[in-house]
């Protein structure tokens, strides 16, 4: 057991010292000290030493702690009483831990914020927190518990939300955990399977900042594409990589797909530039939510994606002079975002998504969101290509899609055949489509066996008539 001082008077003291003695008094050994009698209760435990006394006097306090004092409370309602038992108890007791009740603007508040074995309890932000957690549609933090940052949080799905109907197992967790369940007002610890209903309450723990995050994208309807992945979009061109028509045709796509997508800011990275009117051009296109990057100092583009994706990257966009390179699809995949790769057919002709369906690679629910999402940003329809030579059809997850779009009121069209292989279809499509692809890691390997693949996403992303979207998926 650890011996604690508490040094108490007022309202605050009285409350805190009630709920001790109530619950916590064979926890610790307690001295209590205080110059108010009526403190002292009628019955009182053997844990609890109580004095009464001014602690402001150095000599009484003093004499009352010993080596053995772990921590002292300072619950006071004077600040300037308060300062002077702090300084008394640090001038002998440098490494004790104090715990102190505080004001905002207290003169000696910087004091104590400066020492590290102050742990400083301000009233007025303590009852702020109380009373927000009582707002609705706001996370619920727990007091008392950790750091009290809000690496702990308890957030309501509402009907609509992104997180709706879809796995744990699902979800890209980066940064932070779903923990469990309330359901019913029944506790569930998470698992891979669990399905997210409407109305759960999720029990999330992580870093503070990435819970803020959550928490808008839970609470947030359909439609706030690049996020969770991040808010920025990053399109990067090479000018000795690629012709001016080609740097052209991806600065314009990037630009479409965020002028209509939730993307905060648009980051051009030009490589290696080179080319003066080109470079003018690019120039001319740097405004309030865009902006212009040239890079002299010779860095590559795995160099260059690294450094930005520390920033929390939302959605890369490169050409397929870049993408073909394994060590970029290999940087690429590493850095789990998803990646728009134009094409030569401009996505302003794009009037319909396309999903392949393929049991083997069970896309389903790890990236319907996400095209739903981008789908009804950007005013597409949404086609399912369910290809089966033996008619055994993705009936499964075709059902998924079909739950989704009713949830999101987005029609879906499904196109089943045992005759047309995908790749194919893509070839002679006569209208663009925007392909959407889950990021698996073997398209980041060599492309030596992919023409001995069954595997769709490894065929049909080398083709480049249609512009793709990779999106990654948790394995």
């Amino acid at each position: 057991m650890k011996k604690i001082v508490l040094i108490a008077d007022g309202i605050v003291a009285k409350k805190f010292l009630n709920t001790v003695l109530e619950k916590y008094f064979s926890n610790n050994l307690y001295i209590v000290i205080s110059k108010d009698a009526s403190l002292v209760p009628i019955k009182v435990p053997s844990t609890f030493n109580f004095q009464i006394f001014d602690p402001t006097s150095s000599y009484r306090l003093l004499s009352a702690m010993d080596e053995d004092v772990s921590d002292v409370f300072i619950i006071m309602e004077s600040p300037r009483e308060r300062e002077i038992v702090y300084e008394i108890i640090k001038s002998r007791y440098k490494a004790i831990r104090i715990v102190v009740s505080a004001y905002e603007d207290e003169i000696a508040l910087p004091k104590l914020l400066e020492d590290e074995k102050v742990v400083l309890m301000e009233e007025a932000q303590i009852i702020a927190g109380r009373l927000l957690a009582r707002l609705p549609n706001v996370p619920l933090i727990p007091q008392g518990f950790g750091l009290e940052q809000g690496e702990v949080m308890e957030i309501g799905v509402p009907f609509g939300s992104v997180f709706a109907y879809r796995h744990i197992g699902s979800i890209q967790q980066k940064n932070y955990k779903i923990v469990g369940i309330y359901r019913h007002s029944e506790f569930l610890l998470s698992n891979y399977s669990m399905v997210i209903q409407p109305r759960d309450i999720l029990l999330v723990a992580g870093d503070p900042k990435v819970l803020d995050n959550v928490y808008r994208q839970i609470k947030s309807d359909i439609g706030q594409f690049p996020a969770p992945f991040g808010r920025d979009t990053y399109v990067y061109v090479d000018t000795l990589l690629q012709s001016e028509k080609a740097v052209m045709r991806d600065l314009h796509q990037a630009l479409y797909v965020h002028r209509h997508t939730k993307s905060h800011k648009l980051y051009i990275r030009v490589l290696n530039p080179a080319n003066f009117p080109l470079l003018q051009k690019i120039k001319s296109l740097d405004q309030s939510d865009v902006n212009v990057s040239l890079d002299y100092s010779g860095a590559d583009f795995i160099t260059k994606l690294k450094e930005d994706s520390e920033k929390k990257i939302g959605l890369v966009v490169i050409g397929k002079e870049i993408f073909s390179s394994r060590h970029s699809r290999k940087a690429l995949f590493d850095i789990a975002t998803p990646v728009l790769k134009t094409s030569p057919r401009d996505i302003k002709e794009v009037k319909e998504s396309m999903v392949v369906l393929n049991e083997e690679m069970n896309t389903g629910e790890n990236i319907s969101s996400i095209i739903f999402d981008i789908s009804i940003q950007m005013g597409l329809g949404v086609l399912l290509y369910d290809f089966e030579p033996d008619g055994h059809y993705q009936v499964q997850i075709t059902q998924d899609y079909e739950n989704l779009s009713r949830i999101f009121d987005k029609k879906i069209r499904v196109h089943r055949t045992n005759s047309k292989n995908p790749v194919l279809f893509l070839k002679e499509t006569k209208h663009p489509v925007l392909q959407f692809l889950p990021f698996e890691e073997c398209i980041s390997k060599t492309r030596f066996f992919w023409f001995f693949s069954t595997k769709v996403e490894k065929i049909s992303f080398m083709l480049d008539n249609n512009p793709q979207i990779f999106i990654p998926i948790m394995e």
